[in-house]
């Protein structure tokens, strides 16, 4: 049986090499300056998924599932957690997992207050579908700048022995009392 195979003209195929190209000359800087990286790298990953009209991450049906009934149950705002679930796959950095919004980012995005958010934000990181990470920004008193991740056991970009030790580093779902397990 026969396969169909999309045809990539020499444009295209550039373009992803001169994305890649972009990509690799960016990171000697990202110690440096880690937000403008950051920000660039979005940038990037946007601009090669709207030439291909759509990213690929590997989603895992049940581990999604069991986050829209999480969200959907205990989330004090559900159809805005919904709706930031969402949105978190919108923008992500399909090298890191990184979700490529700020807080006041996501907050303007769903229509919601930025400390609503964090409370959504935290309803995942505790439910273990999100990862949060904090980031030390020079000058700035307090525990550094938050960036969240997408938990690599719900949705991951990585493949074969990665993905297999990505999550194995990841948090687990948390156990729903109706579920049984772990996930």
């Amino acid at each position: 049986m026969g396969s169909i195979i999309q045809l990539k003209t020499k444009p295209d195929r550039l373009r992803q090499d001169q994305a890649a190209a972009l990509r690799q000359a960016l990171l000697p800087f990202e110690e440096q300056m880690p937000d403008a990286v950051r920000s660039l790298m979005g940038h990037i990953d946007r601009q090669t998924a709207s030439r291909n009209r759509w990213t690929f991450v590997m989603l895992s049906p049940s581990q999604n599932a069991e986050v829209v009934r999480y969200l959907a149950d205990h989330s004090k705002r559900p159809m805005v957690a919904l709706k930031l679930w969402a949105l978190c796959f919108e923008h992500l950095r399909t090298d890191t997992g990184e979700i490529m919004l700020t807080r006041d980012e996501i907050a303007e995005k769903v229509g919601e207050r930025a400390d609503n958010v964090s409370e959504i934000m935290t309803e995942l990181v505790e439910f273990g579908a999100i990862i949060r990470k904090r980031q030390k920004v020079g000058g700035m008193k307090g525990p550094g700048m938050v960036h969240y991740f997408m938990n690599p056991r719900v949705a991951t970009h990585l493949s074969g022995k990665e993905r297999d030790e990505a999550q194995e580093h990841a948090p687990p779902l948390l156990t729903l009392m109706d579920g049984g397990k772990n996930l």
